[in-house]
């Protein structure tokens, strides 16, 4: 009996560690978070991706770049553009999509956040 519980409880430990990125899946969609490239080591920032039939809506955020005060920074996911914004004063910048402009979001699907010039900023996968 003691080896099946410990064997459990480790299988679990395995399992928080190996999916670090998802920070909530459910009814209300799934959200991501999205880890820091080398070039912006103090950013961090998060996608979250909601389908029901007929609709499907993708929020993704950046914060934390406040050197990238009043540029503009492109979101893309699973390596097609989704739009860019402009980082506002507090270093952060978000964008929200809709229905037909949301591309298909399986397991797997990669969202990055990138400079003006292509540098990566942030990454994760859903």
């Amino acid at each position: 009996m003691k080896r099946i519980t410990m064997f459990l409880a480790a299988a679990g430990l395995v399992l928080a560690v190996s999916v670090p990125t998802v920070l909530a899946s459910g009814g209300g969609g799934t959200r991501i978070a999205l880890r820091s490239a080398k070039a912006f080591p103090a950013a961090k920032g998060s996608a979250k991706f909601k389908a029901k039939p007929g609709e499907r809506e993708l929020e993704a955020e950046v914060e934390h770049v406040r050197r990238l005060v009043g540029s503009t920074v492109t979101f893309y996911v699973a390596g097609k553009k989704l739009g860019s914004a402009k980082v506002g004063a507090l270093g952060a910048a978000h964008i929200e999509r809709r229905n037909g402009a949301v591309p298909g979001v399986r397991a797997g699907t990669v969202v990055s956040v990138k400079t003006a010039g292509g540098v990566l900023i942030v990454k994760g996968s859903f």
